[in-house]
């Protein structure tokens, strides 16, 4: 639960040349409804600020990969930086990873999250996977979210760099109209409380002998 546990979230969007146009414009619609969900979660209004210790920042990359904002906590800001993304460039996924984790505040108590929007394969940089296994060795979860573009998309490599099970973490359509439905559902996601110390009460047929358990 986001109000009783305050997140750090790094949105690390793809600007690279191949989002120019309807991409480009739908991942801008979908980064600002994910903004205004997990705001408005934080302390059940919209009042232009992310309440509650949590606090959202902008990463983009093409060629390279920059800082837009820190982890700030101004919903106005955030989304300027989100209106501001050009496209134009190559693809740079190690570069992205590496600025977004320098956002985390290692000293930081808040959980820390990291969404990756990419729509293409790497052509720079070369590979994430080290860079992403320390960040996932070091507390952070990894959501990978993919448009299959002009370019395609590298599903083993969004598998590779996101939290495990990919079911839970990696989502990919072919349809860049989608994207403010994936962004709302996975803002919710982070956002809402879990089922927690889940009890089976069960009464077993003595025709039955349970030999093992496997926890999920």
């Amino acid at each position: 639960d986001i109000t009783t546990n305050p997140t750090d979230i790094v949105l690390v969007l793809d600007r690279s040349g191949s989002m120019s146009g309807s991409p480009l414009a739908n991942l801008k619609a979908g980064a600002k409804k994910f903004i205004d969900i997990i705001e408005e979660s934080t302390d059940g209004v919209s009042d232009g600020e992310i309440g509650t210790g949590s606090r959202i920042g902008i990463v983009s990359f093409a060629t390279v990969a920059r800082q837009d904002t820190q982890l700030i906590t101004s919903v106005s800001d955030l989304k300027a930086a989100v209106d501001d993304l050009q496209a134009e460039g190559f693809t740079n996924h190690a570069d992205a990873f590496t600025e977004a984790v320098k956002l985390f505040d290692p000293s930081s108590a808040n959980a820390k999250v990291i969404v990756m929007f990419t729509d293409g394969k790497t052509t720079v940089g070369g590979s994430a996977s080290a860079i992403t296994a320390d960040a996932r060795a070091n507390g952070v979860i990894i959501y990978c979210i993919g448009l299959s573009g002009n370019d395609g998309i590298d599903e083993d490599a969004l598998n590779d760099w996101a939290s495990d099970p990919s079911s839970a973490y990696v989502s990919i359509t072919p349809d860049d109209t989608a994207l403010t439905e994936l962004f709302e559902e996975l803002a919710q996601n982070i956002s809402k409380t879990g089922a927690t110390d889940i009890v089976i009460d069960e009464q077993i047929s003595p025709c039955f002998s349970i030999l093992s358990v496997d926890s999920p």
